[in-house]
């Protein structure tokens, strides 16, 4: 420096900002409530300090910014206040109305000292964020697309968007892979996160990748389960919604809570709230549809009898009208053939008599042509004797051969043959079962086979309207 420098009077670095400090401290002598965008936490899990960055926008641009700190101290008991009503972590990119004391330092400047956020507000924030998700799902008509869709009579083959270790879904595999009744189902896992900001993308990743492969699902199944209401507001976010409720499968949802109802569950095809809820779901469609065809089967059965009965008085009654008709028919022909019998013989007779002269004068010319007019007429009868009993043959094979194709029919149709193709019924004190008025808790129930009897014993009724 010059001389003329050094005689110039001036302050050092350290006096200039312990002026400042003086000045700020005693222009803001309490904590303010202020409104701002987190848009970075800056947690340090190593000291525990965060120190989040803080701006204000307006018409898509920065209005205002700077860094503030929070201490270990503070940070820990706000995030378990602010997890324990919202139910979810402080994190990036929130819009926070937090306590805080206004700071300057010599060393590290100007700064914000938070030391309360304020998680009500922050249920204000996300309660409009879902609203606001409602209506939009609304108004772009989607809104009920998803429970609009028609599930399979017997939803078979599952898509599972779950995490493998996740507890919700070990209790729906051990309920589908060892239900009681035998019901085969298939079912295959697209991992997935399941809660936080994160699981949106993912989820929307894995119904993208089931949305490929359609043809090979019947319905697609979210499972969470445990883990109480932290991290569910995801499933509040327009982006996971939108492409749940426009899915061309039905989604169920089960992710295991059973207040505050997200977004998600209320546009999904059913919602059980509990991935068991959602596994006992699908047995209980296999289950009305095995009442069906319990019933149907009863229908069959007093089908079959009732046709067979039937089909047995036809025949019957069609033997004894060919035995009946074919007695008839021989009769008159018998008839027919005594009467032109007689008639020969009373004429020729009756001729003899009234010609016997003139039989004589001409016996030797005429013998031969009556004895051959006698021939022919014998071989007339003779004829009409073997036509007779052809046509009464004839008429009995054709009788026998639709007796005999009616009596396969039957035999078709006899219960060993039904219960040879896999069908079998149940009766109880030897009466066959075809309502549940008379069943008692306690009956032995005797089901029969082809190759034999099952005999149990009922423990529970449910009956149906």
């Amino acid at each position: 420096m010059s001389d003329n420098t050094i005689n110039k009077n001036y302050y050092s670095l350290r006096q200039i900002l312990e002026s400042v400090s003086n000045v700020i401290k005693g222009a803001y002598t309490q904590p303010y409530w202020i409104k701002a965008e987190m848009i970075k936490l800056n947690h340090y899990p190593k000291s525990g300090h965060c120190y989040p960055d803080l701006v204000e926008k307006g018409n898509g641009k920065i209005k205002a910014q700077m860094r503030s700190t929070l201490w270990s101290g503070n940070y820990e008991k706000i995030n378990s206040k602010f997890r324990k009503i919202t139910g979810r972590e402080l994190n990036d990119d929130m819009n926070i109305l937090f306590l805080a004391e206004v700071k300057f330092d010599a060393i590290y400047g100007f700064s914000l000292n938070i030391i309360d956020i304020d998680a009500d507000y922050e249920l204000g924030v996300l309660a409009k964020a879902k609203n606001d998700c409602i209506l939009k799902l609304k108004k772009e008509g989607i809104y009920d697309n998803n429970r609009q869709l028609k599930l399979p009579l017997l939803p078979q083959r599952i898509a599972v968007i779950s995490d493998e270790t996740s507890k919700g879904y070990k209790d729906f595999r051990s309920i589908i892979d060892n239900n009681t009744r035998g019901y085969k189902f298939f079912y295959m896992l697209f991992p997935s996160l399941l809660q936080g900001d994160a699981a949106v993308g993912t989820m929307i990743n894995q119904l993208r990748q089931i949305k490929k492969l359609k043809h090979h699902f019947d319905l697609v199944a979210i499972i969470r389960g445990g883990g109480g209401d932290v991290g569910m507001d995801c499933y509040n976010r327009y982006e996971l919604a939108a492409e749940v409720a426009n899915f061309p499968l039905p989604i169920i949802s089960g992710i295991g809570h059973s207040t505050n109802e997200t977004v998600v569950e209320m546009v999904a095809h059913y919602n059980p709230i509990t991935p068991t809820d959602l596994a006992y779901l699908l047995q209980q469609k296999f289950d009305n549809n095995a009442v069906n065809i319990s019933d149907y089967q009863g229908i069959v059965e007093g089908f079959t009898k009732d046709y067979m009965n039937e089909k047995i008085s036809v025949i019957n009654n069609q033997t004894n009208y060919v035995i009946n008709k074919s007695k008839e028919l021989l009769n008159q022909q018998n008839s027919i053939l005594q009467s032109l019998k007689q008639t020969t013989i009373f004429s020729a007779r009756t001729l003899i008599s009234s010609q016997s002269n003139s039989i004589v004068h001409i016996s030797n010319k005429y013998k031969f042509a009556i004895q051959k007019r006698l021939s022919l007429e014998e071989h007339k009868i003779d004829r009409n004797t073997k036509s007779i009993y052809s046509i009464a043959k004839n008429l009995l094979i054709n009788q026998n051969q639709k007796i005999k194709f009616v009596g396969e029919k039957i035999e078709l149709l006899k219960p060993d043959n039904l219960l040879k193709k896999g069908y079998s019924y149940n009766t109880i004190k030897g009466k066959i079962i075809t309502n549940l008025d008379n069943i008692k808790i306690g009956d032995k129930l005797i089901t029969k086979t082809y190759s034999g009897e099952i005999e149990s014993e009922i423990k529970k009724i449910k009956k149906y309207d």
